[in-house]
């Protein structure tokens, strides 16, 4: 990721509201070029694949014990191939460490039955995730960026200029990904309510170009965050991957964004669940987030 990248030049319609609060605007603010994109306060990373598990069972009485044998052939067999791409990694320096769930190391996002031909069985179809954590192999450490660009891992990144906000100041997100992605952008509340704020409904962006530098807000949001009460952290999370993202249902509020009526974990799993992945090479997916705290005006 070359470091000029992060200085372009842009016009933005800034944005915020502490909690935050939204009110509609069309007013623009020039904005100062950001710092260079640092690491995620946190990020995960899953390889989604999709798995033939084998032939659907007979509706008989044993259909139910027929099936979880056949879904956890499916999610060994997505484990495997996980592992067997992941190891590709040494070449390039590379480690990793699989993530454990309560669930075990493979969770079945969907499954269904297809009909792989005329006048065969249905087959049970499974998309299955496996988280994992890539290391620098020397260090144990998180990759640089050139490392993982090299390796093609998808890195995005997301931002502000400080980590610090008063009560009645702007606040401007940056965005950035090392590789051409599907993103959205939410914002996590004090009391933990999910706000959608990339794509919106006057800025409904949903694909993003490699190196090229994204503002939160910018031309064509209507809306502005201005930190407000209650003030504590707020978190941004972006979720992004190189594949199209299922849609959620979210319901529009003032100034075109939306609100998520659950929780930012149920958003995550929801992003996820009908992702179009292919057999062989899966997809990539990855959340990063960034924090901000938000204090009184002094």
């Amino acid at each position: 990721m070359m470091v000029s990248s992060f200085f372009r030049r842009y016009i933005v319609a800034l944005v915020i509201g502490i909690g935050f609060i939204f009110s509609p605007s069309t007013a623009l603010f020039a904005a100062s070029a950001p710092a260079a994109a640092p690491p995620p306060d946190t990020e995960t990373r899953s390889l989604i694949l999709g798995v033939d598990a084998g032939t659907a069972p007979a509706a008989k009485a044993d259909r139910k014990q027929a099936l979880a044998g056949l879904l956890n052939r499916g999610r060994q067999t997505a484990l495997e191939k996980t592992r067997n791409r992941l190891l590709e990694l040494g070449k390039f320096g590379l480690d990793f460490d699989l993530v454990r769930t309560p669930a075990g190391f493979v969770r079945i996002l969907q499954q269904q039955e297809t009909l792989p031909g005329k006048g065969e069985r249905p087959h049970i179809w499974i998309e299955a995730e496996t988280g994992f954590v890539p290391k620098e192999r020397k260090t144990r450490n998180r990759p640089d960026a050139a490392l993982l660009d090299r390796a093609d891992l998808l890195d995005v990144r997301i931002w502000t200029d400080r980590k610090k906000y008063e009560e009645g100041e702007t606040v401007t997100l940056y965005l950035q990904g090392n590789r051409d992605f599907y993103g959205k952008v939410i914002q996590i509340d004090m009391k933990g309510a999910v706000l959608q704020l990339l794509p919106n409904n006057y800025r409904q962006i949903s694909s993003f170009e490699k190196e090229k530098l994204y503002r939160i807000t910018d031309e064509g949001d209507r809306y502005q965050l201005t930190v407000q009460p209650p003030l504590g952290t707020i978190r941004f999370t972006v979720h992004a991957t190189r594949l199209p993202m299922s849609q959620v249902n979210l319901q529009s509020t003032t100034g075109g964004i939306f609100k998520y009526r659950a929780s930012a974990k149920a958003f995550g799993r929801s992003v996820r669940h009908v992702i179009p992945a292919g057999e062989e090479q899966g997809v990539e997916f990855c959340e990063a987030t960034w924090d901000i705290k938000t204090i009184p005006r002094k």
